[in-house]
């Protein structure tokens, strides 16, 4: 919006400047100059002729007409005689042209002088096409103000034009997107006015979507996931029931157990995941050392079956992001190279780019380049992991961390083991 509300008040600044500068510019290329007369002093001049003209045609020994005929060939100004009878005037206008012996009188076609041949009885008429010069002013006047509000008005069409058809692009796909088109987004444009509005657009209806496709996730879990060990808990208790053999007794118990351990697992991973929403989660951003912190967080996870082999870089780095989610996401890609290694787990350190890369690599089976994308989501599992325990959820945890944090996940195949290499980028601090 910012962008938006500085580009209206610059253009509607800079139009009204621009405008204003060239109108004026062409009000005076366009104005009378002073090398020529002005409308004021034509007129003074032809005043002070007419009665000099009314002087020497007052008079019967003048040719009246060959005078007049001469006169209009070669002047702009048309000259008349009429008689004084047929010269027809309102009651108040006549007493003033016998007083004063002229009349200045102004009609659509231009000014015209009239003058009085009292020995002849006549008026001589001298027809001019100036025109009053406040109506002059006035008709150019409102010719400059209908320039510039045309001006003005075409400017802010211009200007505005884009900003419609970014409105009308964004009602468009708002509505798609409420009829159930969750995929559609805006093409945001570095010159749209409403870049925010279409950026926090796809940003809304990417979170949308992510928790539709999460709640239908969650519910296939519910719904397949957790039908198994229901039922292995009906037929043990039903075997339970039908039993009074003490051993087999204690053998359904433990099986139970299992089960019940099995769906408590699987509801802690359900609620770990759902928890993970960017608009419920502040990070607590700090500056850590990243191989001291590596060392003891590799230390709490002596309990790994396999040793970890952790080749730290030999300079410091420090990172700048929340350990504690920066943990969630270690130890789940720790977790993940346990349960698929074979004898051996390799943590590695590396600086490129601006980025520290947090390698971790196992010596099982890896995972296929056509798996990369699929495995990321969740209770979605691998190929090589079908005879494994687990839900799929660990690496589905890392990556929805991942997204908010700023981290990246890379998945790739271990050039010194020969499993599945794990990587998280981090930005140094």
């Amino acid at each position: 919006m910012k962008k938006l509300i500085i580009s209206l008040v610059l253009v509607v600044l800079l139009s009204i400047v621009s405008l204003g500068w060239s109108i004026s510019e062409f009000a005076s290329l366009s104005s009378p100059n002073g090398n020529g007369p002005t409308t004021k002093e034509q007129l003074t001049a032809l005043k002070l002729l007419g009665v000099a003209l009314a002087r020497s045609l007052d008079d019967e020994t003048v040719d009246q007409t060959r005078f007049i005929e001469s006169w209009n060939q070669q002047n702009q100004q048309q000259l008349s005689i009429i008689a004084e009878a047929a010269f027809a005037l309102p009651p108040s206008l006549t007493a003033q042209f016998k007083a004063e012996a002229s009349l200045l009188l102004e009609s659509e076609e231009g000014i015209s002088l009239h003058y009085r041949l009292p020995n002849l009885g006549k008026v001589l008429n001298i027809k001019t096409q100036l025109v009053s010069p406040q109506e002059s002013e006035l008709s150019l006047n409102k010719l400059y103000t209908m320039l510039f509000y045309t001006g003005v008005i075409i400017i802010l069409l211009v200007w505005v034009s884009p900003l419609i058809r970014q409105l009308m692009n964004l009602s468009k796909t708002t509505k798609a997107f409420g009829m159930g088109q969750l995929q559609q987004r805006i093409k945001v444009s570095k010159t749209s006015y409403i870049a925010e509005i279409e950026t926090e657009f796809n940003r809304m209806a990417d979170r949308i979507e992510q928790l539709v496709d999460d709640n239908k996730l969650l519910s296939r879990a519910v719904s397949h996931d957790l039908k198994t060990p229901i039922a292995r808990l009906r037929f043990g208790m039903e075997a339970l029931e039908e039993t009074d053999n003490e051993q087999l007794r204690v053998k359904y118990f433990t099986r139970l157990n299992r089960d019940i351990d099995t769906m408590e697992e699987l509801v802690a991973t359900l609620l770990s995941y759902a928890r993970l929403d960017e608009a419920n989660i502040k990070p607590e951003l700090q500056v850590i050392e990243l191989n001291d912190w590596l060392t003891q967080k590799l230390a709490s996870h002596s309990n790994i079956a396999y040793p970890i082999a952790f080749e730290a870089s030999r300079l410091a780095i420090k990172v700048k992001t929340d350990p504690k989610y920066l943990s969630m996401q270690v130890a789940n890609l720790l977790n993940n190279a346990e349960r698929f290694g074979q004898s051996a787990i390799e943590v590695s350190v590396e600086v490129t780019a601006g980025r520290v890369w947090v390698h971790v690599a196992d010596d099982g089976k890896g995972i296929d380049l056509s798996e990369v994308e699929q495995v990321v989501k969740p209770f979605v599992r691998g190929q090589q992991s079908r005879d494994n325990a687990g839900h799929g959820m660990g690496l589905a945890i890392v990556k929805r961390i991942a997204i908010w944090m700023g981290t990246e996940l890379s998945i790739g195949r271990s050039n010194t083991l020969g499993g599945a290499r794990m990587s998280l980028s981090i930005e140094l601090a």
